[in-house]
Parts: C-alpha cells; sequence; structure tokens
C-alpha cells in the first residue's frame, strides 16, 4: 500500500552546470503529470514521462528540474562590453518611448548576471547522467509513498478489525428481536385488555410480517463478504485506492440497511460505531494510491 503524497529529489553535477531534480505529489482520484523543465530542455518531456508513468497510478505530481548558472562564473566573468551596449540599447529604448532612464544598481547588477548566465548544454550529451538523477529523486519519492502508506495500512487495519468485531457483537442481537416483538406485542394487547389467543392467526401473521421486515442475514452475509474482500485488497500490489472506496461504499450501505430493518438499540448503537470507523476508512482511502 503506498500513499498518493510524497517528495523526493536528487541532483547531479554535469561539465559546466548543477542540475537539481524535486517530484512531489498531492491527492488525485487519477493521475496528472505537471512538469517543468528548462527551456532549451522541453524535448526532454518525452523521455521523463515514460519513467513516471511506470511507477507512479494516482496522485496529481509535480516534477520540476531545474539546472544552474554555469561554474565559476562570477564578477571576473561579467563581458563588460556587452553590459555596456545592452544598457546602451536600453537607454535608446527609452528615449523612443520618450520615458526616462536612470539605471540603479539593482538593473546594473541583472544585466551583468544576465551577461554570464550562458546557454545549456545539449541535454542527450549528459542524457545517462539526468537519467540516473530522475530515477534517484524517483526511487526517494516511491520510498516515501510505501512510508505512508505503511503508517496508513496500520490505521486501516485496526478499524478493519473493528468493523469485524461490530459484526460480531451484532450477530447474536438480531435472533432476539422477533421473540422480543411477540413479547411486546403481547404484552400491549394484554394491557389494552384485549384477550386474545396466542395461537390468534392475526398475532401470528403481524409477528411474521416483522420477522420478514427485520430479516438481515443477507446483509450480514455482504458485510463479511465486503470485509473479506477489503483484508484480500490490503495485499494487493499497485493502484487499490479507488478499489478501496468502492467497496467501503458498499460497506457503509449494508450497515444502513442493517439500521433500518433493526428495531433492538443495541444494534443500532453498534451500526452507528460501524458507522464512525467506515467514515475513517474511506477518509483514509484517498489518500491511498
Amino acid at each position: 500500500m503506498k500513499s498518493m503524497t510524497g517528495f523526493g529529489r536528487a541532483e547531479v553535477s554535469l561539465d559546466t552546470h548543477d542540475a537539481v531534480v524535486e517530484i512531489s505529489s498531492v491527492n488525485r482520484r487519477n493521475l496528472e503529470i505537471g512538469l517543468s523543465l528548462p527551456r532549451e530542455w522541453q524535448n526532454l518531456d518525452s523521455e521523463v514521462q515514460p519513467r513516471l508513468r511506470k511507477k507512479i497510478n494516482r496522485g496529481r505530481v509535480n516534477f520540476s528540474l531545474k539546472v544552474n548558472r554555469p561554474h565559476g562564473l562570477g564578477l571576473s566573468s561579467w563581458d563588460e562590453c556587452a553590459v555596456s551596449e545592452t544598457l546602451a540599447n536600453l537607454r535608446k529604448l527609452a528615449e523612443q518611448a520618450n520615458v526616462p532612464f536612470d539605471p540603479d544598481p539593482t538593473l546594473l547588477y541583472r544585466v551583468a548576471i544576465s551577461q554570464g548566465e550562458g546557454s545549456l548544454p545539449d541535454w542527450q550529451e549528459h542524457q545517462n547522467l539526468l537519467f540516473q538523477m530522475v530515477d534517484s529523486a524517483l526511487d526517494n519519492f516511491i520510498a516515501m509513498r510505501e512510508k505512508e502508506g505503511a503508517a496508513i495500512f496500520t490505521d486501516m487495519q485496526e478499524r478493519l478489525t473493528s468493523l469485524v468485531s461490530i459484526v460480531d457483537r451484532v450477530e447474536p442481537l438480531v435472533s432476539r428481536q422477533v421473540p422480543l416483538y411477540r413479547e411486546t406485542l403481547y404484552k400491549r394487547l394484554s394491557d389494552a385488555g384485549l384477550d386474545v389467543n396466542l395461537d390468534d392467526e392475526r398475532v401470528l401473521r403481524e409477528i411474521a410480517l416483522f420477522a420478514e421486515k427485520c430479516d438481515v442475514s443477507e446483509e450480514l452475509t455482504r458485510l463479511r463478504s465486503h470485509l473479506g474482500q477489503m483484508e484480500e485488497t490490503f495485499q494487493e500490489n499497485g493502484a487499490i485506492g479507488r478499489k478501496l472506496e468502492f467497496i467501503l461504499q458498499e460497506i457503509f450501505r449494508e450497515f444502513n440497511t442493517l439500521a433500518n430493518k433493526s428495531s433492538d438499540i443495541e444494534i443500532v448503537r453498534a451500526v452507528l460505531d460501524a458507522k464512525v470507523e467506515v467514515e475513517k476508512l474511506r477518509e483514509q482511502s484517498l489518500n491511498v494510491e
């Protein structure tokens, strides 16, 4: 089981540049990938996408590749002639637009920096190093997802165990509903001063209708089946979040029907406890890949 949230980072030194990759993700129903690449390396998209899709199934994934300015370029590497030429062109443009031009230290610094940045090398010349960096960041990202997934699994397993205990608690209570109803019905008739024979057809019919109405054997059978399916799903590899959401939807429906059919206050209380656990499980399933 993996979480849909995670983060991974890796960096590598090229001949003249430093490259850094960061991968992060948040919850999404399907897989959405957003890539941020240097302008000169946009065609790297076709290489990165398959690598991500091979290991990630769900979530909004943000992939960022940044390349720092060349090594060793400092104040001494600025081209003073190029800086002066750029400032002259800016002044000329300002005069044409009739805009005052008064360069300050910030502008001078930005112009000088831009002259020293240089262009990026061809990424294909360093593809082995770059792909190793991407794979390393991806491995860190997956490791974090698995660690968070293990914590989610522990919580969900405990809540699933609680649901099984609630079903075990409810099952023996179901069989006592009809006898209790029969006793209550006879008492109400007796308190009303009605002389009714225990074998009266009308009374027996009323009891039979109640017994049919409160029969929840099918709901209990389906509940145990769904709980078993959930346990099995926990052990599956790959994306299981959406499957868990569906199973929990069915579990909630069965518990709801169980409460509607039951007149025993203890059963109703047990179902309320179960609904709290199911809701917590549904919240957690939204974090599962």
